[in-house]
């Protein structure tokens, strides 16, 4: 797997960042080829908003059982906060609670594909993050800071 990451990140930052490598690594074999490089890159800059969203899911999954739940939206969360470095107004686990509170529909405590999308629809704040954590500019100076230092 990839070691890119700077030592400077949480631990949620690092798998995080892990996680949007396995998510674009869409053969599984360890690299983003070519392919997979173009494919990212059109999802990220030419992608409509019900792509981008099932994206966001399958990245936010991160169990892969097909459903968001509480932890994984909190560490996503902290991820991207730690990735961005962006103050806020409230917690990780207050906008968790607050995003959880709106759109898990059925009070399950978990997010299917479809709370998801029809609540990440109606929650602009919720929508705003999301993009925030599509928002490679960040990430992608990690990776060339590390390269340039090793």
């Amino acid at each position: 797997m990839i070691s890119i990451i700077s030592s400077r990140l949480s631990g949620d930052a690092n798998s995080y960042i892990e996680q949007m490598f396995r998510t674009f690594d869409m053969n599984k074999d360890g690299y983003i080829d070519f392919m997979e490089y173009v494919a990212a890159l059109s999802l990220v800059l030419r992608g409509k908003i019900e792509q981008k969203l099932r994206w966001y899911f399958k990245l936010y999954d991160v169990d892969g059982n097909g459903c968001i739940d509480r932890h994984e939206l909190l560490n996503i969360i902290k991820a991207v906060r730690a990735i961005n470095g962006c103050d806020h107004d409230t917690s990780p686990e207050e906008f968790t609670n607050r995003v959880f509170d709106t759109i898990d529909i059925n009070g399950d405590g978990e997010l299917s594909l479809e709370e998801f999308v029809e609540g990440a629809r109606k929650d602009e704040e919720f929508m705003d993050v999301m993009m925030k954590s599509l928002d490679l500019t960040h990430i992608m100076t990690m990776i060339n800071n590390r390269r340039h230092s090793v």
